[in-house]
């Protein structure tokens, strides 16, 4: 027996070695330009996590403090990385032998009167007793051909993609965050504004009506001047349902009602830092999401082996130990011992091209991982243009608006 269990699992043991079916995954090339189209700044402070702070704002700061605690979106996020270091921890489980240990006691007795029953010189042949029983079952999947392997892989990606993916969540709702808050301060600066235009302008009506009473100036001219209050009063009157909308948007960003929502336009904003832009090869390193798609293919590319192997036999070693008496105090005992050990094969025939469909199925998700990274590379490297385009529009549109003062 021993030497028959230690060829099964020296043979076991060289098989499971065999191979690894489907494609390695490798990175594809982020076919990134060496520079952006806008002149980017190459001086400046690098983002970090809580990259808001750079702005030395406080309101700012407690918005953004809110918003990371309260988020319904973030506690999603973080759900779906636990759903899936599970689903990760049980496919490692399939890499390792299951073992199983059972107990048994029950009493026997056969019948008299059914026909199986074994009769010996006219009377039927009976057994009473009792039955004890203790076991241990073993049972491994030898992954001859890396099926199992895969599956581990493909969970690893899939976590690490929900990591990023929280990352990248946590990205955007701090720039939401930020975002809508300047619009708020920037609302608040233009009430200011807008009403002192409203009041330069009712001036210049009340001048417009002394000029037409005293018949220097025509009806035309007059209503051209009214026209123009009430312009200037009807965006007065439209600011507060602006600021209204925005401070909705940062209560709801932020986890809490429009009502409990306090936030002073009174202090001065701070000069923005400047920020270095790096190159576009960085994007990998600098956008999660990014990441999070280059994960997505990694996942994907593991499923091809998976689907490649269902089309080849699968190994199992099964066995049992165990002892098994009809009396409890005989029962570990070395008469009352009890095993059975051996592989089973098993080899797909006829699937009705399920293994085939599955393949293709598999082959199709890698190629539109691929398109969906490259699609995301390049909306990544239009964000960055796009928002240089507009950092130096701005500042021209600025310095040209100083020169005229």
């Amino acid at each position: 027996m021993n030497a028959k269990l230690a060829l099964t699992l020296t043979l076991s043991a060289a098989l499971a070695a065999c191979t690894t079916l489907g494609p390695n995954y490798q990175a594809p090339a982020a076919n990134a330009p060496a520079t952006y189209r806008a002149v980017a700044p190459t001086a400046g402070a690098e983002l970090q996590r809580d990259w808001w702070r750079a702005f030395g704002d406080a309101q700012l700061n407690a918005l953004e403090a809110q918003a990371l605690q309260a988020s319904p979106t973030l506690a999603a996020a973080a759900a779906r990385v636990q759903r899936a270091r599970a689903v990760f921890g049980a496919t490692q489980a399939d890499e390792l032998p299951r073992v199983d240990v059972g107990a048994s006691a029950g009493g026997l007795r056969t019948s008299a009167k059914a026909t199986t029953t074994p009769v010996l010189n006219g009377r039927a042949i009976t057994f009473e007793g009792e039955s004890f029983g203790l076991q241990a079952s073993l049972g491994w999947e030898l992954d001859l051909w890396g099926r199992v392997k895969r599956q581990a892989e493909a969970a690893q990606a899939q976590l690490d993609a929900s990591t990023l993916d929280a990352a990248a969540a946590r990205v955007a709702l701090t720039a939401d965050v930020a975002a809508a808050y300047w619009q708020w301060r920037a609302l608040a600066d233009e009430a200011a504004a807008l009403q002192r235009l409203r009041d330069s302008r009712a001036k210049a009506f009340q001048v417009a009506q002394t000029r037409f009473d005293a018949g220097a100036s025509t009806t035309q001219d007059l209503e051209r001047v009214r026209a123009e209050l009430a312009a200037a009063d009807a965006d007065v009157a439209d600011l507060p349902r602006r600021q209204a909308l925005v401070l909705n948007q940062i209560a709801a960003l932020t986890g809490q009602a429009a009502a409990d929502l306090k936030l002073d336009a009174t202090t001065r904003l701070p000069l923005p830092p400047a920020i270095r832009a790096g190159l576009p090869s960085e994007l990998l390193q600098r956008r999660p999401d990014l990441a999070q798609s280059l994960a997505q293919l990694h996942a994907a590319t593991a499923q091809v082996g998976i689907a490649e192997a269902a089309f080849y036999p699968s190994i199992k070693l099964t066995g049992s130990f165990g002892y098994s008496s009809e009396d409890l105090g005989s029962l570990v005992s070395a008469p009352a011992r009890l095993y059975n050990i051996g592989p089973s094969v098993s080899l797909p025939l006829f699937e009705g091209g399920r293994n085939k469909a599955n393949l293709a199925s598999a082959k199709a998700q890698v190629d539109e991982s691929l398109a969906a990274f490259r699609g995301r590379m390049l909306q990544a490297l239009r964000e960055v243009d796009d928002a240089l385009a507009e950092l130096q529009g701005r500042a021209v549109t600025m310095d040209a608006q100083n020169r005229t003062l």
